[in-house]
Protein backbone atom coordinates (compact mmCIF):
# COMPACT_ATOMS: atom_id res chain seq x y z
CA UNK A 1 0.00 0.00 0.00
CA UNK A 2 1.58 3.29 -1.02
CA UNK A 3 1.87 5.91 1.65
CA UNK A 4 1.73 9.64 1.20
CA UNK A 5 4.94 11.54 1.77
CA UNK A 6 6.18 15.08 1.43
CA UNK A 7 9.57 13.72 0.34
CA UNK A 8 10.18 13.73 -3.38
CA UNK A 9 11.90 10.57 -4.67
CA UNK A 10 14.78 12.67 -6.00
CA UNK A 11 15.41 14.11 -2.50
CA UNK A 12 15.74 10.72 -0.76
CA UNK A 13 19.52 10.20 -1.22
CA UNK A 14 20.39 13.69 0.04
CA UNK A 15 18.04 13.42 3.03
CA UNK A 16 19.36 9.96 3.88
CA UNK A 17 22.94 11.21 3.78
CA UNK A 18 22.04 14.17 6.01
CA UNK A 19 20.25 11.92 8.50
CA UNK A 20 23.18 9.50 8.54
CA UNK A 21 25.60 12.37 9.19
CA UNK A 22 23.46 13.64 12.09
CA UNK A 23 23.22 10.18 13.64
CA UNK A 24 26.97 9.63 13.19
CA UNK A 25 27.65 12.96 14.90
CA UNK A 26 25.49 11.88 17.84
CA UNK A 27 27.18 8.48 17.99
CA UNK A 28 30.67 9.99 17.82
CA UNK A 29 30.96 9.85 21.63
CA UNK A 30 30.73 6.04 21.48
CA UNK A 31 33.58 3.67 20.63
CA UNK A 32 33.81 2.42 17.04
CA UNK A 33 32.58 -1.07 18.00
CA UNK A 34 29.40 0.39 19.52
CA UNK A 35 28.76 2.56 16.45
CA UNK A 36 29.22 -0.46 14.20
CA UNK A 37 26.82 -2.47 16.39
CA UNK A 38 24.24 0.33 16.17
CA UNK A 39 24.36 0.45 12.38
CA UNK A 40 24.29 -3.35 12.18
CA UNK A 41 21.11 -3.38 14.25
CA UNK A 42 19.55 -0.69 12.05
CA UNK A 43 20.40 -2.67 8.91
CA UNK A 44 18.98 -5.84 10.47
CA UNK A 45 15.78 -4.03 11.49
CA UNK A 46 15.14 -2.52 8.08
CA UNK A 47 16.06 -5.69 6.20
CA UNK A 48 13.69 -7.84 8.26
CA UNK A 49 10.36 -8.49 6.57
CA UNK A 50 7.28 -7.32 8.42
CA UNK A 51 5.25 -10.40 7.58
CA UNK A 52 5.88 -13.77 9.16
CA UNK A 53 7.55 -16.21 6.81
CA UNK A 54 5.42 -18.94 5.31
CA UNK A 55 5.61 -22.11 7.42
CA UNK A 56 7.93 -24.76 6.07
CA UNK A 57 6.76 -28.29 5.53
CA UNK A 58 8.03 -30.61 8.24
CA UNK A 59 9.82 -33.77 7.14
CA UNK A 60 7.71 -36.90 7.41
CA UNK A 61 8.92 -39.96 9.26
CA UNK A 62 9.04 -42.95 6.95
CA UNK A 63 7.25 -45.84 8.67
CA UNK A 64 7.01 -49.23 7.04
CA UNK A 65 3.60 -50.87 6.67
CA UNK A 66 4.73 -53.89 8.72
CA UNK A 67 5.51 -51.75 11.76
CA UNK A 68 2.17 -49.93 11.48
CA UNK A 69 0.28 -53.23 11.39
CA UNK A 70 2.14 -54.54 14.44
CA UNK A 71 1.17 -51.52 16.52
CA UNK A 72 3.35 -49.72 19.04
CA UNK A 73 6.35 -51.58 20.36
CA UNK A 74 6.07 -52.74 23.98
CA UNK A 75 8.12 -50.73 26.43
CA UNK A 76 11.20 -52.41 27.80
CA UNK A 77 11.77 -52.24 31.54
CA UNK A 78 9.49 -51.24 34.40
CA UNK A 79 6.54 -48.94 33.89
CA UNK A 80 6.29 -45.44 35.33
CA UNK A 81 3.71 -46.49 37.91
CA UNK A 82 6.05 -49.21 39.18
CA UNK A 83 8.88 -46.70 39.58
CA UNK A 84 6.72 -43.97 41.14
CA UNK A 85 4.86 -46.16 43.66
CA UNK A 86 7.62 -46.17 46.35
CA UNK A 87 8.15 -42.42 46.07
CA UNK A 88 4.42 -41.73 46.25
CA UNK A 89 4.06 -44.03 49.28
CA UNK A 90 6.88 -42.22 51.11
CA UNK A 91 5.32 -38.81 50.42
CA UNK A 92 1.91 -39.95 51.64
CA UNK A 93 3.46 -41.49 54.76
CA UNK A 94 5.23 -38.20 55.54
CA UNK A 95 1.90 -36.34 55.53
CA UNK A 96 -0.25 -38.18 58.08
CA UNK A 97 -3.93 -37.35 58.04
CA UNK A 98 -3.78 -35.36 54.82
CA UNK A 99 -4.48 -38.37 52.61
CA UNK A 100 -6.66 -40.32 55.00
CA UNK A 101 -9.30 -42.73 53.79
CA UNK A 102 -12.04 -40.49 55.20
CA UNK A 103 -12.57 -37.38 52.99
CA UNK A 104 -14.07 -35.19 55.74
CA UNK A 105 -12.75 -34.29 59.17
CA UNK A 106 -14.60 -35.90 62.02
Amino acid sequence: MPSESWIAPDDVPALAAEATALIDATLSRLPEADRAAFWASVRKCYNTPYNDPKPRALPRLQVSEASEAAGPAPADGPSLSTLAAPALASVMAALPGVFSAEPHAA
